[in-house]
């Protein structure tokens, strides 16, 4: 087989597997060819009207009795094409087959504007021929490519060569006198037609046409590739915060478990008080609808303090701050965010008890120290985490709130780390509590119910 050939089969596998990529996949790829489509539409329009403005300011050098003028009327023909595809577009009416139409057409355009040049130069009609505009058939079939669609590189290309075809047909029928030579020179400086030259300009429409349509073959799999990748990264991104995302997207390196960071970071666990007295009372519909708004309440204000979601633990949730990214100011800002989540739970509190609805409140734990954020798993089942003693810290102070009878608790050193980063709410201070789990007494400072 040669590599011609091989190409081309390539080719045509490659548009088969991507029409296997899901719906989506290729719905986004869609979107991107209407993209393509303006942007192939608007370059014609500028072309065409740069040509126009050329056209306004160079002195006609024909006849003004000549019978036809070939550049307005194919300017004219050829926008008119543009625009109503442009307004298909536009409207969300454009087919595949209107887009192969006009294909088509611009391409016929062009050659009816060749062709019309020995009417209006009032020559025989070899002298279409010379015409220098077929240099502009390998701008219509390259502005094809855009589309990242090789049948339409193909189908520009085969309707170029099969209008070269018949210009030449016709020139060699309603020629006068001798119209062939095989004198290269004669033929630039006469109208008569030299065949090798003719076969030559097909030649490069063809091999051009060829060339574009297997690179582009290549290229509409990487392109698939990447609206894959981007939407891979969207859904990513759903399971995991930003900057999770974008290390685990840009990393250089293969993921496996143990890779990891040592940070100084303050971890917060949040968990709904009441949550489980809830569950026995609510339909299946509203406890996931009370936990939904719990979570929609809670992380943007986490993550608009700095923090990242390690982890959703049923009605509790992991955060981290400086875990992910480094954060000088790590203890402050997971302070603050434990004060703006306690301030914006009171309303939605209020807000359910006066419709009637269960109104659970939230408590945490907070504790600062190292950490390793990393890779835990098996290899195959992969996570991303927080393991350290201010995890399991954290944790504990959590559930002691409901010994203390509390909202929120901190050991007192990471307290006094987030004053001495900025914070500036004053919190009350317990001393030598009792932590179960926890070896000695820790002095905490506490948000009070």
């Amino acid at each position: 087989m040669s590599t011609l050939t091989q190409s081309f089969v390539s080719m045509l596998g490659t548009r088969m597997r991507a029409e296997a990529w899901p719906a989506r996949v290729l719905q986004e790829l869609e979107r991107e060819q209407y993209r393509s489509e303006l942007l192939v539409t608007a370059v014609q329009l500028l072309i065409a009207a740069v040509l126009a403005v050329l056209y306004a300011f160079t002195p006609p050098g024909f006849s003004p009795d000549a019978p036809i003028r070939a550049v307005p009327l194919g300017l004219t023909l050829f926008s008119v094409v543009a625009l109503i595809r442009l307004y298909l577009a536009v409207t969300g009416q454009l087919q595949r087959w209107m887009v192969g139409a006009t294909v088509v057409t611009e391409m016929a355009v062009l050659m009816f504007v060749i062709w019309a040049y020995h009417l209006q130069y009032e020559q025989p009609a070899p002298f279409s021929l010379k015409c220098t505009e077929f240099a502009y058939v390998f701008i219509l079939i390259a502005l094809r490519t855009l589309r990242f669609e090789p049948i339409w590189v193909l189908l520009s290309g085969l309707t170029a060569a099969s209008g070269w075809l018949a210009l030449l047909a016709y020139a060699l029928t309603h020629a006068q006198g001798n119209t062939v030579t095989w004198d290269y020179v004669t033929s630039l400086r006469s109208t008569q037609i030299h065949f090798g030259g003719e076969l030559d300009k097909v030649l490069a429409i063809v091999v051009t046409t060829a060339v574009l349509a297997i690179a582009l073959a290549r290229a509409r799999r990487f392109v698939i590739l990447s609206v894959s990748g981007r939407q891979a990264v969207t859904d990513l991104s759903m399971f995991f915060d930003d900057p999770v995302a974008d290390r685990i997207t840009r990393s250089e390196v293969p993921a496996v478990p143990g890779q990891a960071d040592i940070r100084e970071a303050t971890i917060v666990f949040f968990d709904m008080r009441g949550f489980t007295e809830a569950s026995r009372t609510l339909c299946v519909t509203d406890l996931i609808a009370l936990l939904r708004e719990y979570q929609q309440l809670i992380v943007p204000i986490i993550r608009s303090h700095g923090g990242s979601i390690d982890k959703f633990l049923g009605d509790g949730i992991l955060a981290s701050f400086g875990a992910v990214i480094p954060d000088t100011r790590h203890a402050a800002n997971a302070l603050r965010a434990v004060d703006a989540v306690m301030h914006a739970v009171d309303g939605w509190r209020a807000t359910r008890s006066r419709s009637g609805q269960p109104a659970p409140d939230v408590r945490a734990g907070i504790a600062s120290g190292p950490v390793v954020f990393g890779i835990v798993g098996d290899g195959k089942r992969l996570e991303y985490t927080v393991i350290g003693d201010a995890v399991n810290l954290a944790a504990k102070l959590e559930k002691h709130n409901k010994a203390e009878r509390t909202r929120a608790m901190a050991p007192h050193a990471t307290y006094a780390q987030a004053i001495a980063q900025g914070y500036a709410e004053t919190r009350p201070r317990r001393s030598a509590r009792s932590i179960a789990g926890v070896t000695g007494p820790v002095d905490v400072a506490v948000w009070m119910s």
